[in-house]
C-alpha cells in the first residue's frame, strides 16, 4: 500500500471510530483530523478557516479535512485569470 492510501485508510479509520459522535455534533460542518494525534483539530463552515486553524495549532502534523456526514468530499476551488 502506497503512502497515500496509507494515510487515507488512517484518517477513515480515525473519522469510523469517532463517526456517531461527530455526525451528531457536527453534522454537515468541514473538520480537519490530525492524523499523528489520532483526534479532531478544528471544526467550521468554510475549507479555508478549518485549514488555517488546523495548520497553526499543529504544525507538521498530517491533516485530512473531510465534510461530516454522508458527503465527505471537500474541494478548494481557485480563481483563474483567463487572458
Amino acid at each position: 500500500m502506497s503512502d497515500p492510501d496509507k494515510f487515507d485508510v488512517e484518517a477513515k479509520n480515525i473519522y469510523e471510530a469517532h463517526k456517531e459522535e461527530w455526525e451528531k455534533r457536527y453534522s454537515g460542518k468541514i473538520i480537519a483530523i490530525d492524523v499523528d494525534a489520532n483526534d479532531l483539530v478544528s471544526v467550521g463552515d468554510h475549507l479555508k478557516d478549518v485549514s488555517l486553524r488546523a495548520r497553526k495549532e499543529r504544525p507538521g502534523h498530517r491533516l485530512f479535512v473531510r465534510r461530516v456526514g454522508n458527503n465527505p468530499s471537500v474541494s478548494r476551488l481557485r480563481n483563474r485569470n483567463y487572458a
